[in-house]
């Protein structure tokens, strides 16, 4: 599939096209950067703000409709389910892609037994991959990276639409960006973007068993110790420290220099850097002390 008409996509998701019929659609993208050839999905007014003026076409609510510029449309009943379906259609194309393209290997290249580097990656200088490696398509990796054993770049982001017959799995059309001087730990996932990247910026290290899910981005020089998490779309700024087992939610953001002691759930963004600790809820970590102080007694 080179491209698919407006017309075309919304007989295949169950909704009603408006504006050019004939309209041919290249990309499913983010909402935020959608360009001219390609359509996005509105699920929440809260995102309207953030909508591209370039967008060539938006899958989302009647009422939505009624309060955007855009007049190449189709309106669906549940925009996130027709999302998770129009994944399935771009992802054909993704694939044939993916295919198409051979993998680019820089000089001084060491890659383990068993490792698997799938088509259209590129593989900077200097870079050891060590055994039992899996790196899907789509992935960047920048020079002088160390990835060991086990380790899984480029695989599934955890994305599933619900609906009355379960759950409706949302094809991965991103990929990977590794910067320089990476190092991942064993038995580590970093998942590919759902739409647009994964982003792990230079010299970020990165401990055994982590989790990065897809959309996260990692800024300059942080670091992740091991059984730590994060859920898609978290945005870690540079220089941070983040602890064994700290489990972050989505959608937020850690701005610079920011320390996260060990085992503690991140439930909202940071704004300010600081040291920061405690389960229920998040606080500066001298607070935290005052609260198991109080807790004890």
């Amino acid at each position: 599939m080179e491209s698919i008409t407006l017309e075309k996509l919304a007989k295949l998701l169950g909704g009603t096209p408006l504006g050019s019929f004939d309209l041919k659609l290249l990309n499913l993208q983010d909402s935020k950067v959608c360009d001219e050839h390609s359509i996005c999905y509105l699920k929440d007014q809260k995102f309207i703000d953030t909508l591209s003026n370039k967008a060539g076409a938006v899958i989302t609510t009647q009422e939505l409709a009624d309060q955007i510029n855009n007049k190449n449309l189709i309106v669906v009943e549940d925009p996130y389910f027709a999302y998770a379906n129009a994944s399935k259609v771009f992802f054909e194309k993704y694939k044939k892609e993916n295919e198409s393209k051979e993998s680019v290997f820089g000089v001084n290249v060491v890659i383990g037994k068993n490792s698997v580097i799938n088509s259209n990656c590129k593989i900077g200088n200097n870079v050891i991959i060590h055994d039992n490696v899996s790196i899907y398509s789509r992935t960047t990796i920048g020079d002088d990276c160390i990835i060991h054993s086990g380790t899984v770049i480029g695989s599934d982001g955890f994305g599933y639409a619900p609906s009355t017959d379960g759950w409706n799995k949302i094809e991965h059309l991103g990929g990977v960006e590794i910067g320089k001087n990476v190092e991942i730990g064993a038995k580590s996932a970093v998942d590919r973007g759902a739409l647009g990247n994964t982003v792990i910026e230079d010299g970020v290290k990165i401990d055994n068993h982590v989790h990065v899910a897809h959309n996260s981005h990692i800024g300059e020089n942080t670091a992740i110790a091991g059984q730590s998490g994060m859920a898609g779309s978290v945005k870690i700024g540079k220089n941070c420290q983040i602890a064994g087992q700290v489990g972050i939610v989505g959608h937020i953001e850690i701005v610079d220099n920011v320390i996260v002691m060990a085992k503690t759930l991140v439930t909202k963004s940071l704004k300010e850097p600081g040291v920061y600790s405690g389960v229920m809820p998040i606080q500066e970590h001298k607070d935290s002390l005052k609260f198991i102080a109080k807790i004890k007694k």
